[in-house]
């Protein structure tokens, strides 16, 4: 009997005789495929705690499906059920995974999507990461929001998948696993747009559990480096699980007779430096000095001021049974969201996050009724103010009455 037992922003996965079965909406096309068992091809009999598919399937017809193995669970399930994870299993987790990934980037496969509920439990208890493969997941649309807690400043700014986007990802799990939140979470009232910005601008904060080694946080912070030039994982061997001190400091060990002699000579040398030092400065102030005429006064540059960002939304276009909405703005630093609402329903606009894009199109009932407001916001950094908001006038198609 077929089980549904998860469902992420595009597959469904099924217990199926025993495996798992990850079904998508759709057929992937001949690239995609071919791609898919490419990846499977270079991860079969891998020695990594990864696990890999067995095989690709056809369901109902119309339908591919990934078969692998069946496990226990998810990061994600346990995290929440269970609360954070202890710091010596966050430890062994973080060596574990990331032996996973570079075994995986050796062979030139990508993951593409490390998150929480892509790190699974076998039955015997052994972590392993799974759902490998950037093809199958630009295969199908989803939600562009959907696991953005996961993924890395560039890649969400450009799109781009690379090793770095991977490491990026494993830091932000085991942040997950030791605090039991993202390292960016979502925060009550904050807008699309604004957490996006959030999570391209602010770096993420230190683990603060006092049971967590220093090698383990550094590690981590390593990973969630915002620089992907900087971002590395932890090499094999490293001494992630060693505890930082507790308990009264130990005492210090007295010095030896030759060192405490040089010690001495040292410090003799240094005060005897430091005397000439302060002898030459009140020389210098005390001593009296010419009256030298004044410099004549030049007349300093105003400091540039930069120009308040603008952005303004031109008349939109109706084309019946959508609307294009074209925008302009004097920065290019600027990320947008598009808000449209029916008349007299402002409470409804919902953000629509269209990144650095200066166009968009709005699916719109035809019907000449009904009628609608667009309001286009833009987002950015202005130097010692933090994240700013920008919006444009509200613009009408069909006479629609709105209220800025």
């Amino acid at each position: 009997m077929n089980q549904l037992i998860g469902r992420g922003p595009v597959a469904e996965v099924y217990v199926v005789d025993g495996r798992a079965l990850k079904v998508f909406p759709g057929k992937f096309d001949r690239r995609t495929l071919a791609a898919i068992e490419r990846d499977r091809a270079r991860l079969a009999g891998v020695g990594a705690p990864l696990l890999a598919f067995d095989g690709v399937e056809v369901v109902g017809g119309n339908r591919h499906a990934l078969r692998m193995e069946l496990c226990a669970g998810s990061l994600a399930d346990r995290v929440r059920r269970d609360g954070p994870l202890p710091s010596e299993e966050v430890a062994a987790l973080c060596a574990t995974l990331s032996g996973a990934l570079g075994a995986a980037h050796a062979l030139g496969v990508l993951h593409g999507g490390v998150s929480p509920a892509n790190v699974l439990y076998r039955m015997t208890g052994e972590a392993v990461l799974a759902d490998f493969g950037v093809a199958q997941r630009e295969e199908f649309r989803r939600d562009p929001l959907a696991g953005i807690e996961w993924v890395s400043p560039e890649t969400l700014r450009t799109g781009v998948v690379e090793a770095p986007t991977d490491v990026y990802g494993l830091g932000a799990v085991l942040h997950f696993a030791l605090t039991g939140q993202s390292p960016h979470p979502s925060r009550i009232g904050e807008l699309t747009g604004e957490r996006i910005l959030r999570v391209l601008s602010d770096p993420v904060p230190a683990v603060s559990r006092p049971d967590v080694p220093i090698g383990l946080s550094t590690a981590i912070g390593r990973m969630l480096a915002p620089d992907p030039l900087r971002r590395s994982a932890p090499a094999g061997g490293e001494p992630l699980a060693e505890r930082p001190p507790v308990g009264p400091v130990r005492p210090v060990r007295p010095v030896r007779p030759v060192r405490a002699v040089r010690a001495a000579r040292r410090y003799w040398y240094v005060a005897g430096a430091a005397v000439l030092v302060l002898a030459a400065v009140l020389t210098f102030l005390l001593w009296p000095s010419p009256t030298l005429p004044a410099p004549p006064e030049q007349a300093r540059p105003l400091p540039r001021e930069e120009p308040t960002p603008t952005v303004e939304l031109e008349e939109p276009t109706d084309l019946d049974d959508e609307v294009v909405l074209t925008w302009t703005t004097n920065d290019p630093r600027l990320y947008f969201a598009v808000l449209y609402w029916p008349e007299g329903r402002r409470e409804d606009a919902e953000p629509k996050w269209v990144e650095n894009r200066r166009t968009y199109t709005v699916p719109v009932d035809p019907d000449p009724g009904h009628k609608y407001c667009f309001q286009v916001r833009g987002t950015g950094t202005t130097d010692g103010q933090g994240a700013m908001i920008y919006e444009s006038q509200v613009e009408a198609v069909r006479g629609a009455v709105c209220h800025e």
